[in-house]
């Protein structure tokens, strides 16, 4: 059953105090950004299975701080001006604003949607898209999370970046299967990190849905390792395997311009 408060730490161990309630506040902000609608108090107590009191304590104090708005004739909330600053500063603080003309000219070069993606833990998180003008294109909105193994971008980023391939693969025999052509075999996906790594781009070939093939590279620091990847995406009908051929070293030269135009000891 949810508590309103801070339980009492276990002895011999410390708790921020209040870190239960910023925990839930973020809950509640995450849960907005997720659902990209108006929600009432009642939504949000039974999404995140907290009270109802505790929400509309939690909902008041982010409406009292900007971060929260409510409409006045539904009585929902949604996301208010002051995420929307915090979310510009977000995109500055990440040199999004000097990245997006890259990821733009690639897009109108390629004629594709083209995704760029930063790690979070163990997947990558679509932060900047450009949409396909072609009406047939797939959708991947930011704040998407892409699986590592299934994806370009989540392979480019797995072969650039030791840690992480460690982290996601030490100790695994089988991953899952997101569709029928999903590496699903570590060894098969090793091979396949190791060819990644000759060329310098990866190819998700309908491996994390059907239908849909992605050419990706990734975005590496002066180390040579990778947290940001970019890849352009398309219905598998307009990328026969003749055209990863040609996407590939496109893709690879935008990252490297995105590499070179991001601050000195800049990370995502």
């Amino acid at each position: 059953m949810s508590t309103d408060g801070d339980s009492a730490p276990p002895q011999g161990t410390t708790r921020v105090v209040g870190a239960q309630t910023i925990s839930r506040a973020f809950a509640v902000l995450r849960l907005f950004r997720d659902r990209g609608t108006d929600l009432g108090v009642g939504q949000v107590a039974k999404d995140l299975g907290l009270n109802l009191s505790t929400v509309h304590r939690i909902v008041r104090a982010l409406v009292a701080e900007g971060y929260l708005a409510q409409n006045e004739e539904s009585e929902r909330y949604y996301l208010g001006t002051g995420a929307l600053l915090l979310g510009q500063a977000a995109h500055r603080n990440f040199g999004l604003d000097v990245v997006y003309p890259v990821i733009q000219n690639l897009a109108a070069q390629t004629g594709e949607s083209v995704n760029l993606g930063v790690l979070a833990d163990n997947a990558a998180i679509v932060v900047e898209r450009i949409e396909s003008a072609q009406p047939l294109r797939f959708t991947q909105p930011p704040g998407t999370r892409v699986v590592l193994h299934a994806s370009s971008m989540g392979k480019a980023l797995l072969a650039f970046n030791d840690e992480v391939r460690k982290r996601t693969l030490q100790g695994v025999s089988e991953l899952p299967a997101l569709t029928p052509k999903t590496l699903t075999n570590v060894n098969d996906l090793e091979a396949d990190l190791e060819v990644i790594r000759a060329r310098g781009w990866s190819i998700d070939d309908e491996e994390s849905t059907l239908g849909v093939r992605c050419v990706g590279a990734a975005v590496r620091d002066a180390s040579g390792n990778a947290r940001a990847a970019i890849a352009v995406q398309a219905p598998a009908v307009r990328v026969p395997d003749a055209r990863f051929d040609e996407l590939g070293p496109e893709v690879v030269r935008a990252a490297k311009e995105i590499s070179t135009l991001l601050p000195p000891g800049h990370s995502f």
